[in-house]
């Protein structure tokens, strides 16, 4: 029975956590491994090369050297090293955003993705990522903003599973759908 990619992203992202925690080195190899995971979405063709039967390992090596080098913390070179020896290499993304994930539980910080029809300035997203963060009952929230003027007005905030919508576009439909019925 083979693992799921999120099983097994769960699975390296704990060992890691734990392994980094116990070095005290959670910051510098969060820091890499998000590095890590910039350089792999920004060159898909990358991961596309590191799995390609096309390619000698010695060739596959050569293009991960680079990266495993440009690491600070030994853990997370290992880990990569262990993901490419495995042939798990394209599941490096993953296993970053379960790292992530986990330290944010463990910090009482919640990622938030909110929806305006018109861009919002610092103090405004300030001031909406402290009420989530009392809403919510976290320490902090990260907020990722998306300028979507189909909503005519208001927002839709997206965090934690839960879907806080005030935006004008629902409150129409909403207005509609009871002048309908």
């Amino acid at each position: 029975m083979s693992l799921s990619k999120l099983d097994v992203a769960k699975r390296y992202s704990k060992a890691l956590y734990e392994t980094l925690s116990a070095n005290n080195q959670i910051s510098a190899g969060q820091a890499d491994l998000n590095a890590l995971k910039s350089v792999f979405t920004a060159n898909p063709t990358l991961v596309q090369a590191l799995t390609s039967v096309g390619l000698t390992h010695s060739q596959k090596v050569a293009l991960l050297n680079p990266l495993l080098t440009a690491a600070d913390t030994p853990s997370v070179s290992k880990m990569v090293q262990m993901l490419f020896d495995y042939g798990r290499i394209d599941d490096l993304v993953a296993v970053v955003d379960q790292f992530n994930d986990r330290y944010n539980d463990e910090h009482g910080i919640v990622r938030a993705t909110v929806a305006t029809a018109v861009p919002l300035d610092a103090l405004q997203q300030a001031k909406i990522a402290q009420a989530l963060s009392k809403r919510l009952q976290v320490q902090h929230v990260n907020l990722d903003v998306n300028v979507d003027p189909s909503l005519i007005g208001g927002l839709v905030v997206h965090s934690a599973g839960v879907i806080f919508d005030g935006s004008v576009r629902t409150k129409i439909q909403q207005m509609r759908q009871l002048l309908l019925s």
